[in-house]
């Protein structure tokens, strides 16, 4: 399913990689990523009124309701997400992204692939559900591919209103998140394969909208699943505005100048944080 053996030299234990199209696609399967780490934030103390009120609308959102539209390949896929080995990847991944996080301050990550197909909504939600294993963080999921929203399939659970309407100022976050657990909640999408551009949203609308959340819940990360990169131009517009993205890759389809081409692309944009394998069986190289 997914390796991250290739992700273990995490915080930049290693000098940077020479120049060249082969050292980025060397650089790209190390969490710690091509660009520096950047200089530890210092955050403000909460008091205890505010906690109370971040802690009330956390509490206020409604838990999710278990959709019975999902057919049984579907159902099939979940229960292989749920196989030990699958697990204890996605265990390890969470771990190495939260270290990472805290030491650079970051809270919102973005995951996508090059192209569709390659598994950015798997690997999605395989690491929100590593992340509820672990039940001490505020996590919030968004999927934000608004042309092809898939990650409701993998939680089985029916949505709220869609993260289009929040993004367009519509609709307020408590009527689209659904809460999984105490600490992890959900905003879905809905199928809009009429969006073969932007859909008239901008990176400014995703930025209010993570701005908003972010006042309402205090989460210590927000997970994005976004659109492919190299298919159109709406996921490299919403990476502007996250502090990192994670690549995912198809290991039997995708090709290294798919990877550069996306490194290239975030290169300025965000903290690129390296790319993941999906379906790795140990031979294949990118």
């Amino acid at each position: 399913m997914v390796d991250t053996r290739r992700l273990e030299k995490l915080m930049s234990l290693a000098p940077p990689a020479p120049a060249g199209e082969g050292a980025l696609v060397r650089r790209s399967l190390a969490l710690s990523g091509h660009r520096e780490l950047r200089r530890a934030g210092q955050t403000r103390g909460r008091s205890s009124q505010r906690q109370s009120i971040i802690d009330a609308n956390w509490q206020g959102l409604p838990r999710g309701v278990p959709d019975q539209d999902h057919d049984r390949k579907t159902r099939q896929l979940n229960a292989l997400a749920h196989e030990s080995d699958v697990i204890s990847r996605f265990d390890l991944l969470r771990t190495q992204l939260v270290q990472s996080f805290r030491q650079r301050n970051l809270v919102t990550l973005g995951v996508s692939a090059p192209v569709a197909g390659a598994g950015a909504s798997f690997a999605s939600a395989g690491l929100i559900s590593a992340l509820a294993r672990r039940g001490d963080l505020r996590v919030i999921g968004l999927d934000l591919n608004l042309r092809a929203p898939a990650l409701h399939r993998y939680f089985e659970l029916a949505p709220g209103a869609a993260i289009l309407d929040l993004l367009q100022g519509d609709a307020a976050p408590e009527a689209c998140l659904r809460r999984l657990t105490d600490s992890v909640a959900l905003g879905f999408g809905q199928d809009r394969p009429d969006m073969l551009g932007s859909g008239g949203i901008s990176a400014d609308d995703l930025g209010e909208m993570l701005v908003e959340m972010t006042e309402h819940y205090a989460p210590d990360m927000i997970i994005c699943d976004l659109p492919p990169l190299l298919q159109g131009d709406l996921a490299l517009g919403m990476c502007s505005q996250l502090d990192a993205v994670l690549l995912v890759a198809d290991s039997r389809s995708t090709r290294a100048e798919e990877v550069m081409a996306c490194e290239r692309l975030l290169s300025g944009q965000t903290e690129f944080l390296g790319v993941i394998l999906n379906n790795y069986s140990g031979s294949e190289q990118i």
